[in-house]
């Protein structure tokens, strides 16, 4: 009986949600976008333009970038008015959003206070315009230091354990970020826990402990973290430190953020407290806050902060920086692959006309984590190389282990143009380098960007950006970063402007910005003398394929082949021994 009024039940659940899912698909008027704006009207998603057909590329096989069947951007209608600041993307269309409140203190210090939500979350980020930069010479490093001791070596009231045990039990996050021209105390609480957690956050800034065996515990553990990590075990992050010191000598980003090993070493307590006192002033300083904060909150902050020494230095100069060779570094090290980067700095700015344009091209040549990509279908899913190949338009650093969104926190006024290809093994490595640089210049030349892959661009971009910024935290970061380069609003902007790039402006952007001679190169792995001695002489680097299980080698469409002998020759574009520098990885970052 028990299990015949089961059967009952479940019968009736069916039917009930049956019927339901028919009411909702009858039910036009009401419905809404996921991101709360009007869908389009009745029948308008059904009279799409079609998806173009599948056509065959030179690779044979391989789906065109832009073939695949994404849907075109919908432009849906905005509202009539909304509260908030107003500008206009590159379509001219007005772009509107809720702007933050901001608050020129008699301290010298910014209050930045977006507009308060219900999530019983809040967020703080105490905001420094100092970083690696204001590293002085022969102390690369000093800034990381000093910043991460304040957080992590307790207060003047709390040791280093008693700061744990007092965070934990209100699950607290309390962490800092350090770049080139910006250090983030960056703070996240259940808004119940707030009055006990305010006075450790700002303890951590105003009344750092300076405890001489944390001072030797964290100096250790960033030596360790470059000798360790760094050189042996994340070839990686390896290749791209490399390359952003190669691109970057003589300029005051020329050196790791995390430090040299002799400069950490050298370091004395008395240092860092002289650099807090220096670059962590109130004039440098701007507190944000956002999410179910009390209207309170950024006043009582600031109220505190206000102690900190109110006036330093200018922060540095940033002068443009230019390729300036050599075209190859060349780090040798023991590893089972290669890690390969390769870019050049450049001035393209979140404010520039171009970005929109530029951001549909790189995302068509190579977007972060994603497979629509020129680099991602044609080194990878045609000729599996490798596990990813990617470009970026400035500086990226991803924000956790499995997310594709950048880490906000790094504005920086001078960016750079960057290819990373994911470890390739030793026997593909040369092959990997010059099929990137071949596709590279097949964008600017033989095959620029079609005017379906743009529009399936743009529509991947439409609805991809609306994830950068999903939590209370992510707003407060990128609004941060706007006031730092004078900008509103740049998702916002960035969305809109896309929507009405044509693929001849994308094509002439890229060609305006890209200039594959300018790239610098770095390759980490072993035996470099002769990979350094078959850049020099150009020899053929044919691309061996990896095996099936049987030990034979799976065929391959001719076209794609033939292209491979192509490849397999491309320029490297190394002008002579001086442009192909080998470094053993032990002299890196010392």
């Amino acid at each position: 009986m028990k299990r015949l009024r089961a059967f009952a039940i479940a019968v009736a659940v069916v039917v009930a949600c049956a019927q339901q899912q028919e009411t909702v698909r009858r039910e036009p008027a009401a419905a809404t976008a996921p991101d709360g704006g009007p869908l389009p009207a009745a029948g308008a998603i059904g009279t799409e333009p079609p998806a173009p057909k599948v056509a065959v590329g030179a690779d044979a096989g391989v789906s065109p970038p832009g073939a695949e069947p994404h849907k075109p951007a919908i432009v849906k209608p905005r509202p009539a008015a909304a509260v908030g600041d107003r500008q206009h993307g590159s379509t001219g269309e007005p772009v509107l959003f809720y702007a933050p409140r901001v608050t020129k203190l008699p301290s010298g210090a910014t209050l930045f206070e977006l507009p308060p939500t219900q999530n019983a979350i809040v967020n703080v980020e105490l905001r420094f315009r100092s970083g690696a930069v204001d590293d002085p010479p022969g102390k690369a490093g000093l800034t990381y230091l000093t910043a991460r001791v304040m957080a992590e070596g307790g207060t003047v009231a709390l040791s280093a354990k008693q700061l744990l045990e007092a965070l934990f039990p209100i699950a607290a996050e309390l962490s800092v970020r350090v770049d080139k021209e910006l250090t983030t105390f960056r703070a996240r609480i259940h808004r119940d826990n707030l009055a006990k957690f305010v006075p450790i956050l700002t303890d951590v800034v105003v009344h750092p402990r300076w405890d001489p065996d944390e001072f030797r515990r964290l100096r250790e553990a960033a030596v360790n973290d470059i000798e360790k990590r760094l050189r042996q075990g994340d070839d990686e992050n390896l290749g791209k430190e490399s390359l952003q010191e190669l691109m970057f000598r003589q300029h005051p980003y020329g050196r790791l953020t995390l430090g040299h090993v002799s400069d950490l070493k050298s370091m004395t307590l008395p240092e860092l407290q002289q650099q807090a006192m220096r670059v962590f002033s109130g004039d440098r300083l701007t507190v944000g806050v956002s999410g179910g904060y009390p209207p309170s909150l950024g006043k009582d902050l600031a109220q505190t902060l206000s102690t900190l020494p109110g006036k330093s230095a200018a922060p540095a100069e940033i002068p443009e920086a230019r390729p300036h060779g050599p075209r190859f570094l060349l780090v040798e090290k023991n590893a089972d692959s290669t890690a390969i980067s390769m870019g050049m700095p450049w001035n393209l700015s979140h404010a520039d006309p171009d970005w929109p344009a530029m951001s549909i091209a790189r995302s068509a040549f190579g977007e972060h984590r994603q497979f629509n990509g020129r680099l991602m279908q044609r080194l990878r899913e045609a000729r599996g190389l490798n596990y990813g190949d990617y470009a970026y338009l400035e500086h990226f650093q991803q924000e956790g282990f499995d997310a594709a969104t950048a880490q906000t926190g790094r504005a920086r006024h001078q960016q750079e143009f960057t290819i990373w290809l994911r470890p390739v093994p030793d026997e593909n490595r040369l092959f990997a380098v010059r099929a990137a640089l071949y596709e590279l210049a097949r964008t600017l030349r033989e095959e620029p960007f079609s005017e379906d892959e743009v529009e399936q661009t743009k529509g991947f971009l439409d609805g991809y950006i609306l994830l950068f910024d999903q939590t209370d935290a992510r707003k407060l970061g990128y609004a941060l970063d706007d006031q730092f380069y004078g900008f509103s609003s740049f998702l916002t902007a960035w969305r809109s402007g896309v929507r009405g790039v044509t693929a001849d402006q994308v094509n002439g952007a890229w060609r305006k910005w890209i200039d594959p001679a300018r790239l610098e190169i770095v390759l980490a792995g072993r035996d470099m003398a002769s990979v350094k001695k078959t850049v020099l002489s150009g020899d053929p680097t044919p691309i061996h394929y990896q095996r099936d299980a049987t030990g034979k080698t799976p065929e391959k469409p001719p076209a794609q082949l033939a292209t491979d002998k192509g490849i397999e020759k491309f320029p490297f574009g190394a002008r002579g021994d001086a442009d192909v520098e080998v470094t053993p990885v032990d002299r890196m970052f010392e």
